[in-house]
């Protein structure tokens, strides 16, 4: 059994509510759906994050002429230009879409046995198993700092792998 491509589709939906500064520093909140293949939402997180504006990590691993992308981590970052340090924080994702063995970016209709294969994957692809990465993952982030307060955003990838952030 062949597992097709994870691509195209939407990944996370996005509403930021705003930002706010006090003595402790800036934090920003919001919140992000995470879509499985079907289009439907699988988990939600609402929260803060520390920071000015908003970035989303998305790991993408390639094989056999394939690639799968994962997001893996939402943090908040006080410049346009990020710190490395400001990418090791934030809210690591797999978490959320990765359970019981099984990747639930798989929608209804896919069977157990892709969910395994693609859990195995995205386990891989986010850094939860330690292995050598071989330079088959990309981790790569997406600044939603252009994103404007109460409105709705999606991203999604096309099928050549390209993201695509664009209002609702």
């Amino acid at each position: 059994m062949s597992l097709p491509s994870n691509l195209p589709q939407e990944f996370l939906r996005i509403k930021i509510y705003g930002s706010s500064s006090d003595s402790d520093g800036n934090t920003v909140s919001g919140t992000f759906s995470i879509i499985d293949s079907n289009g439907n939402e699988i988990a939600v997180i609402e929260r803060s994050w520390s920071g000015s504006y908003l970035a989303v990590e998305f790991s993408r691993v390639g094989a056999d002429g394939k690639y799968f992308v994962f997001p893996s981590r939402i943090y908040g970052k006080n410049r346009i230009i990020e710190e490395r340090r400001e990418r090791s924080k934030g809210t690591q994702l797999e978490k959320y879409y990765d359970d019981y063995g099984q990747c639930m970016l798989l929608g209804y209709g896919s069977s157990l046995k892709a969910r395994k294969k693609l859990y195995r994957i995205a386990a891989f692809a986010t850094g939860k198993y330690r292995l050598p990465a071989f330079g088959l993952i990309t981790r790569f982030s997406i600044d939603l700092s252009a994103c404007r307060p109460d409105r709705y955003y999606s991203i999604s990838f096309s099928a050549d792998g390209d993201y695509v952030v664009e209002e609702l």
